[in-house]
């Protein structure tokens, strides 16, 4: 009862070691029964029987459960001689249904080591239940998003990278590949067919040319599809005012005016987020006439683009900003400007398809606990595997 089993399968009989704290419970089927083809889920008469196998159960009462039963295997007409299926278990493995599906449970919430620790197993054997889950929802998985993220993301202390494409509806990782190269992305697009790809609405991504150069090849009317993310472009504006900071605080210090020394993240704050500790420096700096703050100023507005309500809107928003950068003597800030001018059509996408790879931070921040919680990964493929565990919303459970 406690198992579950149905005819034609029952329990032959228990042993209990107290020392060792084990419970061995011994299955078998009833003689002259029926059992069912892996392929056809057709019932056939039993052909022969393997050797003896164990199975891991849930503990009982903090007693370590095993199941024993030698497996029988069936004569299929149509697949030929296959092992039965067993209600307890998947093929080769070595734990029950019950019991996968409390250790992924598990393992989705604390790390290998821990859960190892908990269950008693080894490390090896944790790891194979999670393999054992990705490879079952990767097969399960059909079709393929119609909005999706590219992003990079670095490992191994940042001398190594891996590609990510995110399924921004669902909001999980769809595939990864290694490097952050054109022929990474290419992977992807690769095992998508014609329909496939002529389904994909909208891709979101940095100005990295290989990911452009992949996107723009494979994916048609890709021009009108692609969306410069808004995070990245604040990274490139941000970058320019903190340029402009640094350059003007030498000259400054030359002549021995020390105003900007120090003051590096007042102005990677935006203006509302600004602690109050800064508020009173900050107040100071921007009465005075420094090129930092007129950079600041510029960061500040172009901000606002992502918020206007049309099209139109925002390229009219676009324009009168970019007039008033290109016009300053902000150098950092106009070099800016006109890479953005170059991009403008996929930047101003995003008012047609409304995505950003916000979502894919979230995402990242994740993997990046994942990291921590591996303490680095040196097998890359179970970096792979760590990601879809956690990260893919796949049917994991058996």
């Amino acid at each position: 009862m406690l198992l579950g089993l149905k005819a034609p399968w029952k329990v032959e009989k228990v042993d209990v070691d107290s020392m060792k704290k084990n419970v061995d419970v011994y299955i078998a089927h009833e003689k002259g029964s029926k059992l069912l083809c892996p392929v056809c889920r057709k019932e056939f008469m039993v052909y022969d029987h393997l050797s003896e196998r164990v199975w891991r159960d849930l503990d009982s009462i903090e007693f370590m459960t095993l199941i024993h039963a030698t497996p029988p295997r069936i004569s299929c007409p149509e697949h030929g001689v296959r092992e039965a299926v067993m209600p307890w278990t998947e093929k080769r493995s070595r734990f029950t249904l019950r019991f996968e599906t409390m250790s992924i449970r598990m393992l989705q919430n604390i790390d290998t080591y821990n859960f190892t620790e908990i269950m008693h197993l080894t490390w090896q054997q944790a790891w194979n239940i999670i393999e054992r889950a990705v490879k079952r929802g990767r097969e399960r998985k059909k079709g393929h998003p119609s909005m999706i993220g590219i992003d990079e993301k670095s490992y191994k202390k940042g001398h190594r990278y891996i590609t990510l494409v995110y399924d921004m509806t669902n909001n999980s990782v769809d595939y990864i590949a290694y490097e952050r190269k054109k022929k990474s992305l290419d992977e992807y697009y690769e095992t998508l067919s014609e329909d496939e790809l002529a389904n994909i609405e909208a891709v979101s991504m940095d100005m990295w040319d290989p990911f452009m150069s992949s996107t723009m090849e494979h994916v048609p009317d890709a021009e009108s599809k692609m969306v410069f993310d808004r995070f990245h472009v604040m990274k490139h504006v941000n970058e320019a005012v903190d340029k402009t900071r640094k350059e003007e605080n030498r000259k400054l210090v030359k002549d021995g005016i020390m105003d900007l020394s120090g003051t590096r993240y007042i102005w990677l704050y935006s203006s509302e987020n600004l602690p109050e500790r800064y508020r009173e420096r900050y107040n100071e700096l921007r009465k005075a006439d420094l090129l930092t703050g007129k950079a600041y100023s510029m960061k500040e507005n172009i901000r606002n683009l992502w918020n206007m309500p049309t099209p139109d809107e925002g390229m009219k928003y676009w324009e009168s900003w970019y007039s008033w950068v290109i016009h300053s003597s902000v150098d950092a800030m106009k070099d800016v400007a006109r890479m953005m001018k170059v991009h403008l059509t996929s930047i101003m996408n995003y008012f047609i398809h409304r995505i950003t790879n916000a979502r894919a931070e979230g995402i990242n921040s994740k993997i990046a606990l994942i990291e921590k919680m591996a303490y680095g990964y040196r097998n890359k493929e179970h970096l792979k595997t760590a990601i879809y565990f956690r990260c893919g919303n796949l049917q994991l459970y058996p």
